[in-house]
């Protein structure tokens, strides 16, 4: 397709500058409004990491006098934000979202679809984006792991595909979900090797550079933090996490010991149900709705969701609704999505029913819950609308 044949709004060179601006604007505004305990706390908390792995302190602890909150990330993410820890905090902040906002475009721009659908898919997310810039998270490059992951698999380069999956699950394990294309790969024999492989690597780089003894505890203590942290999400007076379904069913039972259990053994006989169907591990729209599906079923199974993690989910949402036939029905639930899953943490959107409705309920996450149930039926359909039946990778 010639340049002058795609409209301005699909066109790369447009598309890039606005994500390229979008990281260094939001990092940039968010450096000069606050202090080190404000706007950029998570980046601080990230930064920071890096001085305290190498200096041997527990990684764990409550530092106060640095940032608030905790450090809740796998070992060797500490380690690979060296780099940032080396610049000047104005300089790093802006590098690290330009970082963030860069990867997820690139690899929205590599996915196995058509232009004008991966530049439908950047529109869909950006305003997710914004949120979570702002708030300097992790999340943008985390589903951007997961997108690459996938497009590593699709191109049959099962070694790069098991380095990020791996590197995910270390970092953050919302990474293991890239497991899911394992049964995309034509080489299944030669993935399973690079998945122990690049285990031994990135498991064992905590012990070469803080010592054994150091490395395998910070592993201990990360579970520990795991464990303690989910437990201190499952709070329905905290209507800041927790923005799960679980959390939602919490909060408008008043229940808070509502199990998890609940959502997540049916989601899951969901989740194995729509994948085991080998005859259609090879058509590339099944991949895509299983990428989809998996990186949705992640905010909706998480209780640490909350509006800037929601990132994770939007790519997600691009692709069901850009594989899917365009009917009123569809249109209803993107536009209802954008607006109660995107737009209700902004100022665009009325102040008392985001209090009073959308936080108070967490229903932040109920069209997302639509959107994977819709996926779900896609998917297990013998012919989905737009499904390209029996077509292998090339």
């Amino acid at each position: 397709m010639e340049n002058k044949e795609i409209k301005w709004y699909s066109r790369p060179t447009v598309l890039i500058s606005i994500w390229i601006l979008l990281g260094i604007i939001t990092g940039l505004k968010q450096y000069l409004l606050s202090d080190v305990h404000s706007h950029i706390n998570n980046f601080v908390i990230f930064k920071s990491s890096s001085g305290h792995f190498f200096n041997q302190m527990p990684l764990y602890l409550e530092y106060p006098k640095e940032y608030f909150d905790l450090y809740l990330y796998g070992p060797i993410f500490a380690i690979l934000m060296a780099p940032f820890s080396w610049m000047p905090l104005g300089l790093s902040v802006v590098i690290w979202n330009l970082c963030n906002s860069a990867i997820l475009y690139f690899a929205i721009q590599h996915l196995p679809i058509r232009i004008d659908q991966r530049a439908s898919i950047l529109w869909i997310i950006l305003n997710s984006a914004v949120t979570a810039l702002l708030n300097t998270q992790f999340h943008g490059l985390c589903v951007s792991m997961i997108l690459w992951s996938y497009i590593y698999v699709h191109r049959g380069r099962d070694f790069w595909a098991a380095c990020l999956i791996i590197l995910g699950i270390l970092i953050k394990f919302y990474g293991i979900v890239g497991l899911a294309f394992f049964f995309f790969s034509k080489t299944r024999l030669t993935f399973f090797y690079y998945l122990i492989v690049w285990l031994v690597i990135w498991g064992i780089i905590p012990m070469v550079f803080g010592g054994f003894q150091y490395g395998i505890q910070t592993y201990y203590d990360w579970i520990g933090i795991l464990t303690h942290k989910n437990d201190l999400n499952i709070n329905i007076q905290n209507v800041r996490t927790d923005v799960c379904v679980m959390g939602m069913f919490r909060r408008i039972f008043g229940d808070a010991n509502l199990s998890n259990l609940w959502f997540l053994i049916p989601s899951m006989l969901i989740n194995g149900i729509v994948y085991f169907q080998p005859a259609k591990w090879g058509w590339m729209d099944f991949q895509l709705r299983i990428l989809a599906f998996v990186t949705i079923y992640l905010m909706l199974a998480s209780t640490g969701t909350e509006s800037p993690t929601l990132i994770m989910a939007f790519p997600g949402l691009g692709l069901w609704f850009i594989l899917g036939p365009k009917n009123k029905f569809r249109w209803s639930v993107l536009v209802v999505t954008l607006v109660i899953s995107s737009f209700s943490p902004t100022d665009l959107f009325p102040r008392y029913i985001r209090e009073a409705f959308i936080n108070q309920y967490a229903l932040m996450i109920l069209p997302l819950l639509i959107v994977w149930c819709v996926l779900a039926y896609d998917l297990w359909k013998d012919d989905s609308d737009g499904l390209i039946k029996g077509k292998s990778l090339p």
